[in-house]
């Protein structure tokens, strides 16, 4: 039997944005985290409590703006490989909860993680 963890936006009880398996769950959170140690700011994420977990957006989407823009700005190859994952999946659930995308960095920036971001999202169940 497969556990799956409800991912929701706080403030909106019952409306789940990502049903995802507990071990891509337990991966993305430590992802999120991770994110947020490397640039000091909050995650956002909550933990994951009876099968979900709650997000603050306010919180979330400053992290996710963050780590674009680090992104763009690190020429570190292991640092953009490990958030790499992080940032797509994350502007799906931004999207999902009805919230603005960060800005990005420039047009050409904008395209490419719309486009991983489109990809994520067809694998990501509701």
């Amino acid at each position: 039997m497969t556990v799956r963890v409800k991912f929701r936006s706080e403030g909106i009880p019952g409306r789940y944005i990502w049903c995802p398996p507990a071990d891509v769950a337990r991966a993305f959170t430590g992802s999120a985290h991770m994110c947020a140690g490397i640039y000091g700011i909050g995650s956002g994420v909550g933990d994951i409590v009876d099968g979900e977990c709650i997000i603050d957006f306010a919180e979330f989407t400053q992290l996710a703006a963050t780590a674009v823009h680090g992104f763009s700005a690190s020429d570190q190859g292991i640092l953009r490989s490990l958030t790499l994952g992080f940032i797509p999946t994350s502007l799906v659930l931004i999207e999902r909860s009805g919230h603005p995308a960060p800005m990005m960095p420039g047009p050409d920036q904008e395209r490419a993680w719309t486009a991983l971001r489109d990809q994520h999202a067809q694998v990501m169940p509701v």
